[in-house]
């Protein structure tokens, strides 16, 4: 018997936070050489790394969600 996205989920939530996080890595890690080449994927975690520091440090200001929906309903709206 063939297990469905529904039956999967549900499974998923039984387990630990650490399990899924380590999940959710698998299911977004591209399995194709042709989504990205090595420099590009190396780019992107440099990148994804020296944002993380810089709001770690403070030295980055995020701004919440709401607030970016607002602004994009304002601009959209125009």
């Amino acid at each position: 018997m063939t297990k469905t996205a529904a039956d999967l989920f549900r499974e998923a939530l039984t387990l630990s936070v650490e399990e899924r996080e380590e999940l959710v890595r698998l299911l977004t890690t591209p399995t194709s050489s042709a989504w990205a080449s090595p420099e590009i994927e190396k780019a992107w975690l440099a990148e994804a790394e020296r944002r993380h520091q810089a709001v770690l440090d403070g030295s980055e200001d995020l701004v919440p969600g709401d607030e970016v929906m607002r602004e994009l309903h304002d601009i959209v709206s125009k």
